[in-house]
């Protein structure tokens, strides 16, 4: 007879308000690093949604004024980050490897502008796709610079996405006119863009990601003798600094003052979201190495899907919807395949250490020889 009454309340333990927030708790716990990823690449995708918007809204931003105002705001929040928590050899890093900050930070403004150069004439998901050819193109190049070691998988890895780009671009001479852009739900007016402008935009987005790899490159051969955020702050300030003096002296082009609240806040998130980025990216790799954690980086596609709906009511069509998916399935594979090694010496992770995978064993060696060479 005490046998229901007993099971009754195990129940009724099971359904209580503690139990559930055990539940959540526990869930939080064993997913915490994955998580804080994937809020990172919202606030990822909702600052390069922002920076479309502003390019594309009355005011037509000039690409060098939104790079100024994320940059020079992330560089602020980063310095002062850097100041509070007394980072090693803040502001301008050791000695021996300025120079290769400095490199670092040339080609991430390289690979900056030609993304925002891009989504003005692309949607945002399939600017987005070509990121991700960066691992395998830095795994390529480290392998010709650096003397490490590029396998056939990622060999193969990358033709298979070289097969994805050349169909999300589809050019004419090979797959004939295509009208290749959907507006199921248009819900502003976007500039119509001509197939020059789309495939021009295009082999921007592939400098873009030469760009980013060589920037990446030279994070292999820093190595962990600077933080994360030293390099970002080295980006930010290079950024800020050149495309200050690009609205100044290039002809045509200038400083336009934000037309009301909403483009001030626009361009103020930009900033803040950029540094919530690499902060929250920072956190989640530390917390999590595993390839559950990395394969979270993938998510800002499909964000990316989702703001091209929502603001534009506009999405990939076919070809492009098909390339993508090859490029992402190829590079998501060759990432999954890299061996998570041991690190001698811990080192603050960040973007460019999750793009890359593991692969950073020996890297400061290999900083040491090149800092010999050069």
């Amino acid at each position: 007879m005490s046998s229901p009454s007993i099971g009754a309340e195990a129940h009724e333990e099971s359904d209580s308000p503690q139990s559930k927030e055990s539940v959540w708790r526990t869930a939080w716990q064993n997913n915490k690093g994955a998580i804080l990823i994937l809020l990172a690449e919202i606030s990822g995708s909702s600052m390069d949604a922002m920076a479309r918007f502003l390019q594309q809204g009355e005011n037509k931003f000039h690409p060098f004024q939104v790079i100024f105002a994320r940059m020079g705001i992330t560089f602020i929040l980063s310095s002062v980050y850097m100041w509070w928590t007394q980072v090693p050899d803040f502001p301008f890093g050791a000695r021996g490897v300025r120079g290769w900050l400095i490199l670092r930070a040339s080609f991430g403004f390289f690979g900056l502008y030609c993304l925002y150069y891009s989504v003005h004439y692309l949607p945002l998901a399939e600017a987005t796709v070509f990121r991700f050819l960066v691992p395998i193109v830095t795994a390529w190049a480290c392998s010709v610079f650096l003397g490490q070691v590029f396998t056939r998988k990622e060999l193969i890895a990358g033709l298979v996405a070289l097969v994805g780009v050349i169909i999300i671009a589809h050019p004419p001479w090979i797959f004939g006119e295509v009208n290749d852009e959907i507006h199921p739900n248009r819900k502003s007016e976007v500039d119509e863009v001509t197939p020059t402008q789309r495939f021009v935009a295009i082999v921007v987005s592939v400098l873009g990601v030469l760009g980013a790899s060589g920037a990446y490159t030279t994070i292999r051969v820093i190595g962990d003798r600077a933080h994360a955020l030293m390099s970002v702050n080295y980006f930010a300030l290079l950024a800020t600094a050149s495309s200050a003096i690009a609205l100044l002296v290039i002809p045509g082009i200038g400083f336009q003052n934000p037309q009301g609240a909403r483009e001030w806040i626009l361009l103020i998130a930009m900033g803040v979201f950029g540094f919530v980025l690499q902060f929250l990216l920072t956190a989640g790799l530390q917390l999590d190495k595993s390839s559950k954690a990395t394969s979270m980086l993938y998510t800002q596609i499909l964000f990316a899907l989702a703001f091209d709906w929502a603001i534009w009511g506009v999405l990939p069509g076919g070809w492009s919807l098909f390339g993508g998916a090859i490029v992402i399935c190829s590079t998501l594979w060759s990432t999954l395949q890299k061996p998570h090694a041991p690190m001698e010496k811990k080192r603050e992770p960040d973007e460019e250490s999750a793009l890359l995978g593991a692969q950073t064993e020996g890297s400061e060696e290999v900083g040491r020889r090149a800092s010999m060479s050069a």
